[in-house]
């Protein structure tokens, strides 16, 4: 009776492990803040996340080059991607219906799984 009680424990244990130590990654994520250089936060401004070289997928899967996104309110931009990777995000200002953009900026993000990359950026 004894040994039966402790293969049933051992077992409950082992099972508990397996089905417990399963640890499903979340996939990268980055928040990009944009600001001038008096450190305000900038509304409305494109932030495009890209890879070096240009051309390069930041989705192989999808064949996706780039992500866009505008800031918010609060200057910030949010981003999810399926892969950890190093990529360039790149804000750029554009002041009325210009198609060139009036100030600019560039930073790299370090994507890695269960993290959320923070960077500012300040444009000039």
């Amino acid at each position: 009776m004894l040994k039966k009680l402790s293969f049933i424990i051992v077992l409950t244990f082992c099972f508990g492990y397996i089905f417990l130590s399963c640890h499903k990654t979340t996939p990268p994520k980055a928040i990009v803040t944009v600001v001038d250089t008096g450190e305000i936060r900038l509304a409305n401004v494109k932030v495009t996340v890209y890879a070096k070289p240009n051309g390069s997928y930041i989705d192989p899967e999808s064949k996706i080059v780039n992500d866009i996104q505008y800031t918010d309110a609060g200057g910030d931009a949010y981003f999810t991607f399926k892969n950890k990777a190093i990529l360039t995000a790149k804000a750029e200002l554009f002041i009325g219906n210009s198609t060139i953009p009036s100030k600019s900026g560039e930073k790299l993000l370090k994507l890695d799984e269960d993290h959320t990359e923070t960077v500012t950026i300040k444009i000039k």
